[in-house]
Parts: structure tokens; sequence; C-alpha cells
């Protein structure tokens, strides 16, 4: 059983205008190869000419492109940082809140309370 594609499709749709088509290129080519190689050869020293002068031109507006780049991504940096320390402050958070719900607080709760909300100021200032 054959598999019917889109291609094949195609191929059998317009089968008839593509046999014309290659018969009309392959007669050209036969009547005139030297003007179609005349024209390849052009061709080809357009696309040299092209690739080592018109295209090597550097755009002036990328630098500004790349510098907006380069701060977004300090600025996603960061957003990684803040948002680390966010997920610290929450677990002090709720460790402070075990200590809170005890009924009475002994020397050694103190003072891992007082180092816990010595630790969120520090998160808490920005150094620049």
């Amino acid at each position: 059983m054959k598999k019917i594609t889109v291609l094949s499709e195609l191929r059998s749709e317009f089968s008839g205008l593509i046999e014309r088509m290659q018969k009309f290129i392959a007669a050209f080519t036969t009547k005139n190869p030297k003007p179609v190689f005349c024209a390849m050869v052009a061709l080809m020293l357009c696309s040299l000419l092209l690739c080592f002068t018109l295209l090597r031109l550097e755009n002036p507006t990328v630098p500004k492109k790349t510098k907006l780049l380069k701060e977004f991504e300090g600025n996603l940096g960061e957003i990684g940082t803040t948002a680390g320390k966010l997920q610290r402050v929450l677990e002090i958070r709720s460790a402070l809140e075990v200590l809170l719900a005890k009924d009475s607080l002994d020397k050694k709760d103190s003072l891992l309370m007082e180092q816990m909300l010595a630790e969120i100021d520090r998160s808490m200032t920005t150094k620049k």
C-alpha cells in the first residue's frame, strides 16, 4: 500500500507542470550554456563582494543592545539574591514562631532569638 503524503499529492497534481518546467530549463541551458555560466560566475562574484564589503559593516546600535542586556542580566542576579534572602527570612520567621510558642524561654532560646533577629537585620541592609 502506497503512503499518501502532502508532497506525493503535490507531485501527482503538478507533475505535468513540473515536467514541462524541467524540459524548458534543460532546453534553455543546452541552447545557451555560455550566458548561463557567465550568470553563475557573476552571481558568485557579487556574493563574494557582498560578503567582504557591505555585509562586514558593523551596526552602531549593537553596543546599546548588549549594554541593556548586561544591565538586565545583572538585575536578574539581584533578583535571585533577593529571593534567597527572602526564603531565609521566612525560615527564620518560622523558627521564631516556634520559639515564641513556648511557655517559658531560657537563656539559650533568648540568645538564639537575638541571633536570628540580627541575621534578619543583616539581610535587610543592602550594600552598594
